[in-house]
């Protein structure tokens, strides 16, 4: 055995461990998104699975003609599906079925079909799988779009880390796809460098969810994101024991949803309209990117302590709040005497929204009518 090959089983070895043990530790941690951590580990075990494979093909064993990796992909789209509250649909079960084909047509290649015949149909099922990978992608790309000026900071971590991991088995495939398009046989080295690049975009994926298990745990813990069947959001993350002075008094809040009811003290009634008046007096809400960590940074407040007292003294979360000024600054500039030279959704732009769509959701959640009902409204007093 060339020293190449010993240290490509030994990579091999490497990142098949490192995918057991993750894998292991998404079954075990408790979490509310225990569901999805399940699925993750099942797909992070058919990548180790991979990698045996790969390691018995180097030391001459080819007995596995099995593709676990093709079948795990319906697995990481449900955990996406999971992750941001879309409920999974009985036909998304066939997502399986190209996989399955794929794995029956390598099983009985030289038996029922000619010699390499399945070349041709591997390719489409490659196509077909990274067609799931695009509508995955696209997806996420249309919940963020719905939750823009809505989504947390850690909410916003986790659509960026879902995009990565489909980014990267959309190039895996890519790759993969590339050798049976064209027959690279004659061209050794091409060949390959295109499986060495694979087979390190795989090992960085798997490295990747592990550095984000361990460097950000709070992403795989909680369903962060909007239900797909309501509009309801979800309350800011970080709220911890209240520890409280003798002079303190207790005022009980009833948070909408929650099974414990947060308690807030007057001084922490005094600092959070302090900190409104600082958001009002400085327009910080006119930023269409601003989210809890900016805005902690910008009035030199701890971001845990600014979602607490959010949560605890305005009974609603970070984006509701950041709305409300939006929607104040939007009817005051409705009312202006410029109000004639801008459109209503011009007007929210220039209040801190970036899309239409949540300015008219947050506008009729808040107002009880729409913008142009409002407008209307005014114009009749």
């Amino acid at each position: 055995m060339e020293i190449y090959d010993m240290i490509e089983i030994l990579v091999y070895v490497f990142v098949l461990s490192n995918a057991l043990m993750l894998g292991l530790l998404f079954f075990t941690t408790k979490s509310d998104n225990k569901k999805a951590n399940i699925l993750l580990g099942i797909f992070l075990w058919s990548n180790a699975f991979q990698f045996f494979k790969d390691i018995l093909n180097e030391i001459g064993y080819a007995g596995l003609t099995i593709e676990p990796f093709l079948l795990s992909l319906p697995l990481l789209f449900f955990y996406l599906l999971i992750t941001i509250n879309k409920k999974i649909e009985n036909w998304h079960f066939l997502l399986f079925i190209p996989g399955i084909i794929h794995n029956i047509l390598l099983h009985y290649n030289g038996s029922f079909f000619k010699e390499n015949a399945v070349t041709k149909y591997e390719a489409i099922i490659y196509l077909l799988e990274i067609a799931l990978m695009v509508y995955a992608f696209k997806i996420l790309q249309n919940h963020k779009e719905k939750l823009t000026d809505f989504y947390s900071n850690l909410d916003n971590k986790s659509l960026t880390w879902l995009k990565s991991i489909f980014g990267l088995n959309i190039l895996i495939h890519l790759l993969s796809i590339s050798t049976f398009i064209y027959d690279l046989s004659h061209l050794e080295i091409v060949e390959s460098s295109i499986d060495t690049a694979a087979l390190g975009l795989t090992a960085f994926m798997i490295f990747w969810i592990a550095h984000k298990g361990f460097s950000q745990p709070e992403i795989f813990r909680k369903r962060l994101f909007l239900a797909a069947d309501d509009e309801k959001l979800n309350l800011e993350e970080g709220q911890g024991d209240i520890l409280l002075d003798e002079d303190d008094k207790l005022v009980e809040v009833k948070e909408q949803g929650c099974a414990e009811e947060p308690i807030k003290t007057e001084q922490d009634i005094r600092k959070f309209t302090q900190i409104k008046e600082k958001i009002r007096e400085r327009e910080l809400f006119i930023n269409p990117k601003l989210n809890l960590r900016s805005l902690a940074k910008d009035l030199d407040v701890k971001e845990k302590e600014l979602s607490r007292l959010i949560n605890a003294c305005g009974n609603i979360n970070f984006y509701q709040l950041i709305n409300e000024f939006r929607i104040e600054k939007f009817k005051q500039l409705l009312e202006s005497p410029k109000a004639s030279q801008f459109t209503l959704l011009g007007l929210a732009i220039k209040s801190g929204f970036s899309s239409k769509s949540t300015f008219y959701t947050a506008f009729k959640k808040l107002e009880g009518m729409s913008p142009k009902q409002y407008e209307k409204s005014i114009k009749k007093s």
